[in-house]
């Protein structure tokens, strides 16, 4: 089960995600009929694109973090094929953390050739490491926190590039970030949250599977109903989050 459910105070959340945006446009406006002057709406407008991403990390630390199952060792509904399950999932989250990361680095760094630094053998060694990292608790924690702080990251350099571009200033270091069509504001931020939408789905899978002595004892419970429940919260929340960004994409 989840501890805290805070995601927080959801009739908020449902009200912000639609008109949100719409307020962001006025401020948007008022900015630009100043921008060459000192503007309250300016300093509003530019900390308003911070607003999700601080909700999304809250969140996922405070709500999709630190799970508890309510789950029996004595349960006599067991997942099978749990080898299988195991692999698959550790795998797949594995490739997306690496991914991840390079679709970062591609983005921040586009004139570095990541293929002279990334080889077919050591993808296979990064993969391998990230796989044993997930199976410690500890260092499962501290892949999910540089996961979030990329995230952010990113969501920082992609709305400060779009600010300062509506600023009309020319500051040497936005040369250095990527123009490729891929990482144009609009579709990064949507790429930014689809990432992780499907890492904390993952995440809590592998919490499931890896909750105290599920592995060790080689026998996974069959998930109860709470645990169906808390994981649509998961998808729920996200996809807000996504429809936010969707509706601001459009509005701008």
């Amino acid at each position: 089960m989840i501890n805290k459910i805070n995601f927080s105070y959801p009739l908020i959340f449902i009200f912000l995600i639609p008109l949100f945006p719409i307020v962001q446009y006025q401020w948007l406006n008022i900015f630009l009929l100043n921008k060459f002057e000192f503007s309250f709406y300016t300093i509003l407008y530019y900390i308003s694109g911070f607003l999700f991403p601080i909700l999304v990390l809250n969140n996922s630390l405070n709500t999709f973090y630190d799970y508890k199952y309510n789950l029996n060792k004595y349960q006599i509904k067991k997942i099978k094929f749990t080898s299988y399950l195991i692999f698959f999932t550790v795998l797949i989250l594995s490739i997306l953390i690496f991914k991840y990361f390079i679709f970062s680095l591609k983005y921040i760094c586009p004139q570095i050739d990541l293929n002279i630094y990334f080889n077919n053998k050591d993808t296979l060694l990064i993969l391998l490491l990230l796989m044993i990292f997930l199976l410690i608790n500890k260092t499962k924690s501290i892949i999910k926190k540089l996961f979030l702080l990329n995230f952010f990251i990113i969501c920082f350099i992609n709305w400060t590039n779009y600010f300062i571009n509506l600023l009309g200033i020319d500051i040497a270091i936005t040369k250095y970030i990527s123009n490729d069509s891929l990482y144009q504001f609009k579709n990064l931020n949507i790429l930014n949250i689809l990432y992780l939408f499907i890492f904390e789905i993952f995440f809590y899978i592998w919490s499931f599977i890896t909750y105290k002595n599920n592995i060790s004892d080689w026998s996974i419970p069959y998930p109860k109903k709470n645990e169906f429940i808390n994981i649509s919260k998961i998808i729920i929340f996200y996809l807000g989050v996504l429809i936010y960004f969707y509706i601001f994409n459009i509005i701008i």
